[in-house]
């Protein structure tokens, strides 16, 4: 008689937070900063617009899945945008009732104009960190010496 297929467990998932032991916020401020989010590593950029595959301190793969970059897009357009609408909005309460229309059309055309090419390195990073805070960490993404809390590792020693 044949034995009974091994059940298989399901792998815990743990918040990449407490995997890597650090506060969400720094992971955030990290790409803000052009640092890799999971070691905080520098040199993830070879030139402004050129990145690293991996991350060279943790051996992090940036682009975890495919088209990972369209939300480093969303988010540079939403912070761009954002910048635009609080340049409009104090401009204008600034020279309440009479603010001065040519001076912050030509504002708003420079930000829109440079803002996503300065925060393109931020928002590559930044998106980088939220899709850390979105999907946890799998088995292999990251040098093991960076991983606080590994849920297979940490398990061995127990009996199930």
């Amino acid at each position: 008689m044949a034995s009974p297929p091994e059940r298989r467990v399901p792998r815990k998932e743990v918040a990449t937070a407490v995997q890597l032991d650090v506060r969400p916020s720094l992971l955030l401020l990290r790409g803000f900063v052009h640092r890799c989010p999971a070691c905080g590593g520098r040199h993830v950029f070879r030139r402004w617009f050129q990145m690293e595959e991996r991350c060279p301190t943790c051996t992090f793969l940036f682009e975890r899945v495919e088209g990972h970059w369209i939300g480093s897009l969303g988010l540079n357009t939403t912070v761009v945008f954002g910048v635009m609408l609080v340049v409009l909005m104090a401009g204008t309460l600034a020279f309440y009732p009479d603010p001065p229309f040519g001076a912050l059309l030509i504002a708003e055309v420079a930000i829109a104009a440079v803002g996503p090419l300065l925060f393109f390195p931020s928002s590559r990073m930044m998106w980088t960190a939220l899709d850390l805070l979105m999907r946890p960490l799998g088995p292999g993404e990251i040098d093991p010496r960076f991983v606080k809390v590994d849920p297979e590792r940490d398990r061995m020693g127990r009996s199930e």
